[in-house]
């Protein structure tokens, strides 16, 4: 089977599927005459589309999303979903019918292998229905007593935000966490002053320091 850790209707076999804020942009980005996302120099910058759906997987869109960003694997997603049985329309689980989004880190394997391939080819606000095969879905051991052995399943995706982390030196030394997205596209570079505000918190979010108005010189190691 294809899942890790799922709540509800997608953690079986106790229970179902119940089964992301915004990447930095280093330069504007325009779409090409394919839909593609890419820089205005042309080469995609630092972009990196996601992945085709593979065979197995289809995607059909009631909604269209805001902007071209879309998550990448690693940034917490905050969805909400109604899955189905392809065979014969029946509703197996329903985040809107509890009431309450589903958040999961996108790319991790904690959720059914349909959810990470397709989630990652969406926008903000987008609304999609994915028909998924069952070597997507919960396979040969389908997830008993709602989800039958190879069943295809059909899920209605929401996605209505993400967290953008990104590890800064790649040795997971330093996760960057988007909390507020800012305006435009340039940044300061080395040697240019800035000034900022800053908050340290310990693991159990108690405050170490905080300070406003912070003048700082990029680069300066100070």
């Amino acid at each position: 089977p294809f899942w890790l850790k799922l709540p509800n209707l997608l953690r079986p076999p106790s229970g179902l599927l119940s089964p992301a804020i915004m990447s930095d942009v280093d330069m504007p980005e325009v779409h090409n005459d394919m839909g593609d996302e890419m820089s205005d120099d042309g080469m995609g910058g630092d972009y990196n589309p996601p992945p085709e759906l593979p065979e197995g997987v289809t995607k059909e869109i009631t909604k269209v999303g805001e902007g071209w960003k879309k998550p990448k694997a690693g940034d917490e997603v905050t969805v909400h979903y109604v899955g189905t049985l392809a065979a014969d329309g029946s509703e197996f689980d329903s985040s809107r019918g509890r009431g309450e989004p589903f958040v999961f880190t996108l790319g991790q394997g904690s959720v059914i292998k349909g959810w990470d391939v397709g989630v990652a080819t969406m926008k903000k606000g987008e609304l999609a229905k994915f028909t998924l095969a069952p070597e997507f879905a919960y396979g040969e051991s389908g997830s008993p007593p709602k989800i039958p052995a190879n069943a295809s399943l059909v899920f209605e995706i929401e996605l209505l935000s993400w967290l953008s982390k990104d590890d800064l030196f790649q040795d997971g030394g330093a996760i960057k966490t988007v909390l507020k997205e800012g305006t435009g596209w340039t940044k300061p570079n080395d040697g240019d002053e800035v000034r900022i505000s800053v908050k340290c918190t310990a693991k159990d979010g108690s405050v170490v320091d905080e300070r406003s108005g912070l003048d700082y010189t990029i680069g300066s190691g100070a």
